[in-house]
């Protein structure tokens, strides 16, 4: 039983109340793992959070220091802002498909190709280091962060482990939106896939200004990794997804759109992220109106959400 919250590093209230802790102790370092301990999370001694982009950014610089030049593979949901933080460190990004299991087994594959990948990473907090066999474990993700806090205190900085990723830049908006498939059950994943098909040739057809999809094709890890083209991938398709950069002429490439089938659910995922304020409603609404609207897909889809986004900007 979690009687004071739920056991989770992407939780909000996990979050707060580690960070009411670590104030109230004057703590170094305070720490939040799911209840398998496969997935972790950080506070730092000035209580700022530290999961998603910037939890992979902080095990990176770690593990980028130890081995220059690594490649290190993530879920394609991370920010624009996480990669040229990878490569300012002289490190390659693979973006991969959204899973832990996908982003693991890619370093794996990685690996046995010679391309030398160190770390695998979800936003979620799931991890995986080669040093550490490719396992899925949370606690020795902490335990190279104690060291390296361990390591600045000895080195007689206390500014704490939050200043490693002091550069690291936010998106100025990101969310996640869901559309759910209105069929009978035994039909939403068959329908789902549709839609999503359907989304990669509008955009590979140039129906939707400025945007593109986020593909390298043929699996090199500098641009990225969404869809294995090769004859070896890393793993069979379990959902299907895509990516798609969006640019416009005022501000250039400037965010992101990636839209994947739910494994468990009747239900489409997107997320969105974009570096200037307001521009993920206008991704929103090119979405629905020149993509959603236009092909039809509003009657087998359910797209209150997604329409509530893009008239108001704001979701519950």
């Amino acid at each position: 039983m979690f009687p004071n919250h739920i056991p989770n590093p992407e939780d909000k209230t996990a979050m707060a109340v580690t960070r009411a802790a670590v104030l109230e102790n004057s703590a170094d370092l305070g720490i939040v793992f799911d209840t398998d301990v496969d997935r972790s999370g950080v506070v730092d001694n000035k209580g700022n959070p530290i999961n998603g982009d910037k939890l992979i950014a902080l095990i990176s610089a770690i593990v980028l220091r130890e081995h220059p030049g690594t490649t290190i593979v993530t879920d394609a949901r991370t920010s624009m802002a996480l990669t040229r933080f990878i490569t300012n460190r002289g490190g390659n990004h693979c973006l991969y498909r959204v899973g832990y299991r996908n982003v693991i087994d890619k370093g794996v594959q990685l690996n046995k190709e010679g391309i030398e990948t160190h770390l695998m990473m979800e936003t979620s907090g799931h991890g995986a280091l080669k040093e550490n066999h490719f396992l899925d474990d949370g606690a020795y993700m902490v335990v190279k962060i104690i060291i390296e806090m361990v390591r600045m205190k000895l080195a007689g900085s206390d500014e704490g482990v939050g200043n490693i990723i002091k550069d690291l830049e936010e998106p100025a908006e990101s969310i996640e939106l869901r559309i759910n498939v209105v069929s009978e059950p035994r039909y939403a994943k068959e329908k789902a896939i549709e839609a999503i098909e359907t989304f990669r040739e509008y955009v590979e057809e140039g129906r939707l200004e400025g945007w593109e999809l986020d593909s390298c094709g043929d699996c090199w890890v500098s641009e990225g990794c969404l869809v294995d083209s090769n004859d070896t991938s890393a793993a069979a398709v379990d959902a299907h997804m895509y990516r798609a950069k969006v640019s416009d002429e005022e501000h250039g490439q400037h965010g992101w759109v990636h839209i994947r089938q739910s494994i468990h659910n009747p239900n489409i995922a997107v997320n969105m992220q974009s570096s200037v304020p307001g521009c993920c409603q206008t991704m929103t609404r090119v979405l629905l109106d020149k993509f959603i609207i236009a092909n039809g897909m509003d009657k087998s889809l359910d797209i209150s959400q997604i329409e509530k986004y893009a008239k108001s900007g704001i979701v519950g």
